[in-house]
């Protein structure tokens, strides 16, 4: 099932009406609050931190509501104070609820975890996102938002916001897998070497969820009680047995490929100092990369189902969340914050995913462009098409297909670039 540009429209505005009639739960003074009519209206709150730019506030608030009724800054932080955060994480969660089931890689939903970092406003009194530790440079803001990503529908399907001070990336994938473990959905989740850990993967066996993480070499070579076997052939596709316990007990250890995990590492499953023990097998994959080097993965993915040549193309999708990112933070306009409160910061970041997902479905709507031309494939200009869609949804833009198809942009597969690392 699919819809259209006008019925995706219709879904998020009817996302808002129901935060609306659930105001007990969303806003702080329910018995008063958006109880009158007033110019900025609990709909055009809820808009404004999704699609607001780069801009000053005033002058997107001359593009939100025109020349006629333009309110003061200060009216709209009055308005967004009498909303709780939480409303802007719902009408994310009750939009994604909309959407229909899309693509799926042999019945499974591919979903990438991975992280990203957002600068923020300097202040020194927020010691949580505060980063004060390099030598030589002045002290900044930053948080860490984590995220679950549908590969193959281009969707953000969650997130957590976690501050500098307690990063803790294999933790936040822990608990996506326990909280998505209802989900009917079939899921391969698919993660970086950061998150490769005893911890991940037993959350993810016991949530009945597949996986899919790179690892580093001493890694791969951990989990093997000789090291020598990996470096004995080029290409490695073999399951092996780990057992995992918290004790150094000489019964403990008399099992086959047994690991100890210290106290100060984190294994949900096992309390230290007990003597249970856990196991489960992996499936640990080595191949050589186009450079000469190798890469390492660890799967519970079947063999009989997921060949070698499967594996390298899951892994190599993964990096359709890194531009979500880049498109999310810099087209979507999340690199700019227009407060320094932290509730305005949730209210931003959830506006900004939404926009993100309710473009990326817009997209999906409208059919590409066919060309005589054979030399390429033509995409939609993501970039252009977020700043187009927020004009869309305050009724500004009309024929969203017309626009669209001014902005296109050749597709061209198996390009290859140096990746730059700039600091900020």
């Amino acid at each position: 099932m699919s819809f259209t540009v006008t019925e995706i429209r219709q879904n998020l505005f009817s996302a808002l009406s129901l935060l609306l009639e659930r105001r007990n739960e969303f806003l702080k003074n329910p018995t008063s609050d958006f109880t009158r009519k007033k110019k900025i209206s609990f709909e055009k709150t809820m808009l404004f931190p999704m699609i607001a730019g780069a801009d000053n506030v005033a002058t997107e608030l001359l593009n939100l509501f025109g020349e006629e009724e333009l309110p003061l800054p200060s009216a709209m932080i009055q308005r967004r104070n009498q909303i709780k955060k939480e409303a802007f994480r719902e009408l994310f969660y009750l939009f994604n609820k909309s959407i229909p089931d899309g693509n799926t890689f042999h019945g499974y939903q591919l979903v990438a975890c991975d992280g990203t970092r957002l600068n923020l406003p300097h202040n020194k009194a927020d010691s949580n996102t505060l980063v004060d530790n390099i030598e030589g440079r002045k002290s900044f803001n930053q948080i860490h938002m984590n995220a679950l990503y549908d590969i193959l529908n281009d969707l953000f399907l969650d997130i957590e916001i976690q501050g500098m001070q307690k990063l803790d990336e294999i933790g936040a994938l822990c608990r996506f897998l326990d909280k998505h473990a209802g989900t009917d959905r079939r899921r391969i989740y698919i993660a970086d070497r950061g998150y490769a850990s005893f911890n991940v993967y037993a959350h993810a066996i016991n949530n009945n969820q597949m996986f899919l993480i790179r690892m580093k070499a001493s890694d791969a070579q951990h989990l093997y009680s000789d090291h020598q076997h990996l470096s004995e052939k080029s290409t490695i596709d073999e399951s092996v047995t780990i057992h995992v316990g918290r004790r150094r007990k000489s019964s403990n250890c008399k099992y086959e490929n047994y690991h100890f995990v210290r106290k100060n590492h984190r294994y949900d499953f096992i309390d230290y100092g007990t003597n249970k023990v856990d196991f489960f097998r992996l499936r640990i994959l080595k191949f050589p990369l186009s450079n000469g080097s190798f890469e390492y993965i660890a799967t519970n993915l079947p063999k009989e189902l997921f060949s070698l040549a499967s594996i390298k193309k899951l892994y190599n999708l993964r990096w359709g969340e890194e531009t979500a990112f880049r498109h999310l933070k810099y087209a979507g306009n999340m690199v700019h914050i227009h407060s320094v409160k932290p509730d305005f910061l949730i209210q931003e970041i959830y506006g900004k995913l939404t926009l993100y997902n309710f473009s990326s479905c817009i997209t999906k709507a409208i059919a590409k462009r066919k060309t005589a031309s054979t030399s390429y494939k033509y995409s939609f200009n993501h970039t252009q098409i977020q700043k187009i869609v927020r004009f869309y949804i305050i009724g500004a833009v009309k024929n969203l297909e017309k626009l669209f198809n001014k902005f296109l942009v050749p597709v061209r597969p198996g390009r290859k670039f140096k990746r730059i690392m700039r600091r900020q």
